[in-house]
């Protein structure tokens, strides 16, 4: 067993990820700015949760020493959103507070971490092989606040990987999808599952309306698996970087059908688009771009545990049982 800090713990990602390794019994501290506690509710006895910030060094620098941290997972972060309405805080939490992540694993010898990016990194880009793009590949990143700071974020952790030996991992995340978000650009994806879930009919969003969408999208359980299987690869990596999801890409079709297989009641509409929103234009995934996943499989050996299928159903459960409805 081992002792995790978990930065953003109690968000999306992150919970699921301390549901995971609370449950395998290993000492979980979660770092939050504001702490969502329903999002940890059934794991709070299991658990550390402290309210505080990624930008101070010497706060985050105390809890490592305190709780004799011995792996850290960094996912806390401003998303697009927010990002985009203060764009200054995004930059001071996104990059400095990175950076004192990294400061705080070199200075007090953290065996392990792990650092959350995003596919938002490589824009509208020209991938070496026409409609797909893989770790390879040259960026064009967006220049919004979120964008810009995950690529400064990756880099950062190259330099300190390359230059100080830190043992370090960088996901760069397609997408979680799944409960407990349901604001945002994801939150928008995942409001249409709820809605079904719990008994209401719903229409697709436009920005998941591109006929030729492909999502490597993971489920939000299968997400954080996989910064708590990278979090435990013996000894270094062999990449630096990985991007993180699922195997196969799906679209509208493929989820609807597996969502009208849980619940065949409920009407889904759909208006089908002949080219991506503003919004999607530059997403990997919603713009039809395909993110190539392979090299975590292949070289690090990440197995997700849902299927499309498995995951649909299980966020059906999760959301009729959070409101104790009963089943479809």
């Amino acid at each position: 067993m081992a002792n995790y800090l978990v930065t953003g713990g109690t968000g999306q990602i992150g919970s699921f990820l301390c549901d995971e390794l609370a449950e395998e019994g290993h000492k979980v501290v979660c770092l939050d700015f504001k702490p969502n506690m329903d999002n940890v509710s059934q794991i709070a006895d299991k658990i550390t949760v402290v309210t505080g910030d990624v930008e101070n060094l010497g706060e985050l620098a105390d809890l490592v020493k305190r709780h004799s941290i011995e792996r850290i997972i960094h996912l806390a972060a401003f998303l697009v959103f927010d990002s985009k309405a203060r764009p200054s805080k995004a930059y001071q939490v996104n990059i400095m507070g990175t950076n004192n992540v990294l400061e705080a694993a070199r200075l007090l010898d953290v065996n392990k971490t792990v650092l959350a990016s995003s596919v938002s990194v490589y824009g509208d880009i020209r991938p070496r092989r026409p409609g797909v793009v893989d770790e390879q590949d040259y960026l064009n990143t967006p220049f919004d606040p979120y964008s810009t700071s995950k690529i400064a974020n990756e880099l950062m952790g190259r330099f300190y990987r390359e230059n100080y030996g830190l043992d370090l991992t960088c996901l760069r995340v397609t997408a979680a999808w799944g409960p407990r978000r349901y604001s945002g650009y994801t939150g928008r994806f995942n409001e249409v599952i709820r809605k079904a879930a719990i008994g209401e009919d719903t229409d697709v969003p436009e920005d998941f309306s591109y006929r030729e969408m492909r999502l490597k999208w993971l489920y939000v359980k299968d997400a954080g698996h996989g910064f708590s299987f990278a979090s435990k690869v013996k000894g270094k990596s062999r990449s630096y970087l990985y991007n993180l999801g699922s195997k196969e890409a799906f679209g509208w079709r493929e989820l609807v059908q597996a969502l009208k297989e849980v619940c065949p009641e409920r009407k889904i509409g759909i208006r089908e688009l002949e080219k991506p929103t503003a919004m999607s234009m530059t997403v990997a995934g919603p713009n039809g771009l395909d993110v190539d996943c392979s090299l975590i499989y292949d070289e690090m050996g990440f197995t997700p545990q849902f299927t499309l299928r498995s995951a649909v159903k299980d966020m059906v459960r999760y959301e009729r049982a959070r409101l104790r409805i009963p089943s479809c």
